[in-house]
Parts: structure tokens; sequence; C-alpha cells
């Protein structure tokens, strides 16, 4: 089971969720060019473990490293765990709206990440490929980030 940027399988004994990067990958980032214009590009291992750092600092996660592993010769993935989270699935309208609730401000750009993605800036943060897959939503209407692409807003 797994998207673009991981392969991923529950720990049952655990609860928790493992994730592995695709081999020789790190995921993706959000970077912007001199037009100020957003767009997605390949994370580098540094951006990847800081994106993890950012999701437990910023949105209270709890993604732990667990290590490296070669799945084939020179083809190493990033491994990490992962806390299961109880929500529901919901629509990307009502995804907007929790973020909009919880103090997100929702960006223009759509599609970095996922088609369609949302994006969101809070306090310095931007979010991106935010959309049902990745982000389910509490009994409370809270939104609860699973694997959202998270950097930092631009100072310019």
């Amino acid at each position: 089971m797994g998207g673009r940027e991981h392969d991923v399988s529950l720990d049952e004994s655990t609860g928790r969720w493992v994730k592995f990067t695709k081999p020789a990958a790190c995921g993706y980032t959000v970077t912007w060019d001199s037009a100020d214009t957003p767009y997605l590009s390949n994370a580098s291992p540094f951006d990847y473990l800081q994106r993890l750092l950012w999701l437990n600092e910023i949105l209270g996660d709890d993604v732990r490293l667990v290590g490296l592993w070669e799945a084939q010769a020179h083809r190493w993935s990033i491994v990490t765990t992962q806390p299961g989270l109880q929500g529901a699935r919901s629509s990307l309208e009502a995804l907007e709206r929790a973020f909009v609730s919880a103090g997100f401000t929702l960006l223009p750009w759509r599609g970095l990440g996922y088609e369609n993605s949302l994006a969101f800036r809070l306090e310095g943060f931007d979010l991106w490929d935010v959309h049902p897959a990745n982000v389910l939503l509490s009994p409370e209407g809270l939104p609860l980030p699973l694997d959202v692409i998270i950097t930092r807003s631009p100072t310019r």
C-alpha cells in the first residue's frame, strides 16, 4: 500500500504505520521560482527529514525516524513510523473549512502534489498536498494531517 512518495504498512503490534520512501527518493518539496510561483520538486534527504521535524513540531504529529533501508544496491529508503489516527475521510471543501476554522489561510495555488490539492499558510509555514487521502478530520472537525508537505513560507 502507498502513494507516490511512500510504501506503507501497518505494524499491528504497535498500531503505527511504517513508511518507506520510494527507493533512491525522498518525496517532494515545494520551492519558489523568481516570479514568486511555487512548484513541486524532488526533496533532498535534508528537506525530507526537516519536513518530518516540522510535522511533529508545528502540527503535533509523532513521526519517528527508524533508519535507512537498502531495498536494492545503492537505492536507499528512509524508514519512519507514524501513529494511526482516528478520523474520517472528507471532501476538499470540508478540509478547507476545517483548516480555515483552525486559523490557517487558504493559499491560491492548487494541485501541488495531488491533483486539485489545497495549500494553506499558518505562522510562517505552508502546507501543501492537502487532500482527502492525506488529511483526516477528527470527530471534533479538526484536521489530522497524515502526509502533507510542509515548508517555510517565503520571506520575500
